[in-house]
């Protein structure tokens, strides 16, 4: 069975569709060993598409899957979370950008790239995971990287995360966890049971006591970025 190395685990899949395939397969490692499986089986995937309105196609079925036992079991065994989100790194840092479905993070992300050019490298444009791993937070790419399919397969340490709203001008506020809980938790795959909720708090509590939170206001412009950029090292 192929082994992936995703978010520095060794994983093993056995994709089912050749479209899952050739979206794994920048992920693949050299590894005989794996941390953990996380493969879908024909009767999950059946499952999962006779629930969808309409019915989805069984290779997206299977990758929703795929990455949904991932999220959990880093969530239950290593330390990290699913973080819906535009990611991107810049001089080694990641910058990371949440917000509802339509509110424009890659459209922000995007004016990043036009900003500053060569020095911006998109992590991942919608799905990435984020890890504490030797005592620094990362953000790691996943082959699920949204509709515009951009992305790297990296792993960058946390410079600032970023809660998205449109506005008319553009203003970056530090803010603490409660005044964007809600958006936060929104951001990321609630677990099933306590234990593994309380890993997700304890997970948020250490990462916002070391990252910096900036509730982001901003237009299309691309000043958008440069005030963005600013607020997270203004120091």
């Amino acid at each position: 069975m192929p082994v992936y190395r995703i978010a520095q685990l060794n994983i093993n899949i056995n994709p089912l569709y050749p479209q899952t395939a050739k979206r794994l397969e920048p992920f693949l490692s050299g590894s005989a060993k794996a941390d953990f499986d996380a493969s879908a089986n024909y009767a999950e995937i059946a499952e999962y598409v006779s629930k969808q309105e309409p019915p989805c196609a069984e290779y997206l079925a299977e990758g929703a899957i795929i990455l949904t036992k991932i999220c959990k079991t880093v969530l239950s065994r290593f330390d990290g979370c699913f973080f819906h989100s535009s990611s991107l790194m810049m001089d080694g840092k990641a910058y990371v950008f949440t917000a509802l479905s339509g509110t424009g993070k890659s459209t922000h992300t995007a004016l990043w790239r036009k900003k500053f050019g060569g020095r911006v490298t998109m992590i991942n444009d919608d799905k990435p995971l984020i890890r504490k791993i030797d005592g620094k937070y990362l953000v790691c790419s996943t082959p699920w990287m949204g509709k515009s399919e951009i992305g790297t397969n990296i792993d960058v340490p946390v410079k600032a995360i970023y809660v998205l709203e449109r506005g008319t001008t553009n203003k970056a506020e530090r803010v603490s966890v409660s005044r964007v809980f809600r958006q936060l938790l929104e951001a990321t795959l609630l677990p099933e049971n306590p234990e593994d909720m309380k890993k997700l708090l304890g997970l948020f509590d250490g990462l916002f006591s070391s990252v910096p939170l900036f509730l982001l206001s901003c237009n299309t412009d691309v000043q958008a970025a440069q005030v963005a950029y600013d607020a997270a090292n203004k120091e």
